[in-house]
């Protein structure tokens, strides 16, 4: 018996997972095949569960997963990946903990590696604003939130206390949403415990440059949805574009400058920044250019899935960076993977998506599942289930079931966990740079405001 062939599968999201489990199903007792899962973090986040961890609904630990716990024939490394040769067919890793390098050599190659924020090229985004793609972008959240608060309850300029109590979410596909609807209600929670801002209006602003939201549901799904987010206070942009962000200030186009200390992107991703150093065909996004079976065309042994691919869709286009076409593709690039090792027919990736769900807060949430359409409370019973069931495992099944029935029969948790990302200046408020901004001909922006409860006493 010769040497095995090494199977590198680089990325530990939906996409890598669901390659790895399945060839770990297929190989059991096949021995001549060795495959390693290299993923930065030791644990498969279930991202659509991450607006309710950032308002402190369910703990972060219930909507992760450890790997090791899935896989048991497949190797798991958790290490960066630094490098790869496609030439010389090795990656290069990088172990957080010691900073050492490995190089590890490869037969096959699956290329899973997800996808970053992308900016646009806008001003100041990247330094000033805060992703929502991780566990940490959560805390941050959350941190940031809680922060403004405290601050504002002291505050004594009606400038700074405004900006403070101004939030901006940048985007207004499925994350952009679910995040503004989810902070809408945490707003309102947080509010009772902070007197001195009874009588303050917040303001939540949701600006998306498309003509409307959710583009990828229906038009009926999209008005609804607004009628929704708008009947809650939040004032939602369309056709408008964040072009500038500051420390103190967010510039939306149209719209003018908005004095806030908290934007969230949720505006775009693009492929992970390693995928753009491969010399490989790349779609206008970034993303490497596959075939109808996941590999690369001009490269023996070489597969791309998920947020790092192009996927061609056969009813034209490609296929969306989803979760649900991530772990479709996964299972189609095992079998496709081992087909090739085995001189087996390959398979097309032809997947009809089975729907889309999005939850809006205040128990309603909007969708599409096989063709018919959902909303209000209905819909927000169907997201719960469905994305319930869909958790890897029975205890965090379990954990995530008992974290909904505490948030609804306890207080919210106000408790600032995280320092923020971007230290407030509470010295410096932003009327100074408004006014100089304005004389250069920006219009002061007068955002809406959540409903405030009614005074007490």
């Amino acid at each position: 018996m010769g040497e095995p062939t090494r199977v590198l599968i680089l990325g530990g999201g939906f996409a890598g997972l669901a390659t790895a489990r399945h060839l770990e199903r297929q190989l059991r007792s096949d021995h001549q095949v060795a495959v390693t899962l290299i993923s930065r973090d030791n644990f498969l986040l279930f991202t659509p569960m991450l607006a309710e961890v950032a308002i402190g609904a369910v703990a972060p630990s219930h909507v992760t997963v450890p790997l090791r716990s899935l896989l048991r024939r497949v190797q798991v490394w958790q290490a960066e990946v630094s490098a790869i040769d496609l030439g010389a067919r090795v990656v290069t890793v990088r172990h957080a903990a010691s900073g050492h390098e490995h190089r590890l050599p490869y037969d096959q190659l699956v290329l899973a590696l997800g996808a970053v924020s992308s900016y646009h090229g806008v001003s100041g985004a990247a330094e000033y604003t805060l992703g929502f793609k991780t566990l940490a972008d959560a805390a941050q959240a959350r941190a940031r939130v809680v922060d403004c608060f405290e601050q504002a309850a002291i505050e004594t300029d009606p400038a700074i206390r405004r900006a403070l109590l101004t939030f901006v979410v940048a985007g207004g596909g499925y994350t952009g949403v679910e995040l503004a609807a989810a902070l809408a209600d945490f707003l309102r929670e947080l509010r009772r415990y902070y007197p001195a801002l009874a009588r303050e209006r917040l303001h939540l602003v949701l600006a998306h440059h498309g003509p409307r939201l959710l583009e990828e549901l229906p038009e009926q799904a999209a008005a609804y949805t607004l009628r929704l987010l708008q009947r809650e206070g939040i004032a939602v942009r369309l056709r408008t574009a964040v072009s500038r962000v500051a420390a103190d200030c967010v510039e939306l186009s149209p719209g003018g400058v908005l004095p806030t200390h908290t934007v969230f992107w949720a505006a775009g991703v693009a492929p992970n920044p390693l995928v753009e150093t491969l010399p490989l065909p790349k779609s206008p996004h970034g993303a490497v250019v596959v075939d109808a079976h996941l590999a690369v065309p001009g490269h023996s042994g070489l597969w791309a899935l998920g947020d790092c691919a192009a996927v061609p869709n056969p009813k034209g286009g490609t296929y969306g960076p989803t979760a649900q076409n991530a772990e479709r593709e996964g299972v189609l690039v095992a079998h496709n993977l081992l087909a090739t090792l085995r001189g087996a027919p390959l398979r097309a990736f032809d997947y009809q998506p089975m729907g889309m769900l999005a939850s809006l807060g205040q128990h309603r949430a909007v969708g599409q599942v096989f063709g018919w359409q959902f909303a209000g409370l209905s819909a927000w019973l169907l997201w719960r289930t469905v994305y319930l069931a869909k958790l890897p495992t029975a205890d965090r099944r379990l954990r995530v079931g008992l974290d909904w029935l505490a948030d609804s029969l306890l207080p919210p948790n106000i408790i600032n966990t995280a320092a923020p990302q971007v230290a407030l200046r509470s010295g410096v408020g932003p009327a100074a740079g408004l006014a100089a901004r304005q004389d250069r001909g920006h219009p002061r922006e007068v955002p809406e405001g959540l409903h405030a409860p009614p005074p007490q006493g």
